[in-house]
């Protein structure tokens, strides 16, 4: 992608960690946030509305964590600093003073470690998250701290608990997510159905709505980014993982940015003056993830065999079909959304809402979602998409 920044997903996969136990197999993801300083706090629109950050990292979550009245650290959502004393008046306090972390990693990355940890006061298992601010960039973490604080919690998105600081590192405390990724998940369990992909996609959908209708848009939703909460079935719950690409939508965005496998055709091949795209972005990007469900392959490469360039070629130009027999016994209303989510023309393209009100979700209309498997073989042919495309597609950042 020419001149792109490649960058590792803030989501951290910890099923990468020696242990091989159930309970050491989990996923969990680390965002960022910020406290407050005796400067004036930068506001969140200020923050997410510029793709490069100019003010100090200590003051990019102030707005979001200081109360109106009294500037107190508001105590739903504790951040500490370390080695500062920012907690008006309550002291400095360090991460082992606060969290109780096991010896062994969970997991680690080019930048960051992973720790299963253990809240001291309210005994709540928390994935933490160590990076080194030498090996990131300092502006992706400081837009998912913005976001994930201008969003505060939703039951689809993983939740930013506390935030520790040095100079040489960023501490991320996170919601521990022990299903997983979906992608992995569904290719474990074995062959999974129509109705289950309604169920999942439903769920992400209605996470990105919450962000559009909070103003934010995601920009780099893909598999390694949809977490589940939990390994039990019945109890699982798709999580939004990764706000480091997320932006606030006041004015036309024109950072090419994201996974380019997942990207939206505007975000790849813009240029000049007149470019630019908006939150329907997210909605193409769920519409290749829900593609590559229901039958196991990309869109615009069906047999996993056409160069980066070529497949490029085939997302700019919107070219996809549904030939492959894999499809013979899907359902036409899956087909229908598809082709509402995977247009060429933003104008043109399903927004959240308008996904979120298709028959092939809401069961209208007298649509018939299949219960039985898609195929005896869909959850292995997933578990080879993901495998040969995991370390392909990378996220880039172009300014």
């Amino acid at each position: 992608m020419g001149n792109a920044k490649s960058s590792a997903s803030q989501c951290v996969d910890v099923r990468e960690a020696k242990s091989t136990t159930a309970h050491d197999k989990a996923a969990s993801t680390a965002c960022t946030s910020t406290s407050s300083t005796e400067k004036t706090p930068t506001s969140l629109p200020d923050l997410l509305s510029n793709d490069s950050f100019d003010v100090e990292f200590t003051q990019a979550a102030n707005a979001a964590l200081v109360a109106d009245d009294d500037k107190n650290v508001v105590d739903a959502s504790p951040v500490h600093v370390v080695g500062h004393d920012l907690t008006r008046g309550r002291g400095r306090r360090r991460v082992d003073d606060e969290y109780e972390l096991e010896r062994t990693p969970l997991g680690r990355g080019h930048y960051a470690t992973v720790w299963r940890g253990r809240c001291r006061k309210t005994n709540q298992d928390v994935a933490v998250k160590k990076i080194k601010r030498v090996l990131t960039d300092d502006a992706r973490l400081k837009s998912e701290v913005a976001a994930l604080q201008r969003i505060r919690t939703h039951p689809n998105i993983v939740t930013l608990l506390d935030v520790f600081e040095s100079p040489s590192e960023v501490l991320l405390v996170m919601e521990l997510c022990t299903g997983g990724e979906l992608f992995e998940r569904l290719a474990a369990k074995g062959p999974y159905s129509e109705m289950d992909c309604v169920r999942h996609v439903k769920s992400l959908a209605e996470a990105v709505a919450y962000l559009h209708e909070n103003g934010i848009v995601h920009r780099d939703l893909k598999p390694e980014n949809i977490l589940l909460s939990t390994p039990d079935d019945n109890d699982a719950v798709v999580k939004i993982a990764d706000f480091g690409l997320a932006k606030l939508n006041t004015t036309t965005m024109k950072t090419k940015c994201g996974t380019w496998g997942y990207s939206a055709p505007e975000m790849i091949s813009g240029s000049g003056v007149s470019f630019g795209y908006d939150a329907k972005v997210d909605s193409w990007s769920i519409g290749t993830i829900l593609y590559i469900l229901l039958c196991g392959f990309h869109p615009f490469d069906p047999m996993g065999s056409r160069s980066d360039n070529e497949m490029i070629a085939h997302i700019k130009a919107c070219s996809f079909t549904f030939d492959d027999p894999a499809w013979v016994g899907l359902s036409g209303s899956a087909k229908d959304l598809i082709r509402h989510l995977l247009v060429l023309d933003p104008v043109k393209r399903y927004s959240m809402a308008d996904l979120l009100a298709h028959p092939w979700i809401t069961g209208r209309e007298g649509v018939h979602v299949p219960i039985q498997p898609l195929s005896p073989t869909i959850h292995t042919d997933l578990a080879r998409y993901q495998q040969r495309s995991k370390h392909r597609m990378l996220s880039y950042e172009e300014d």
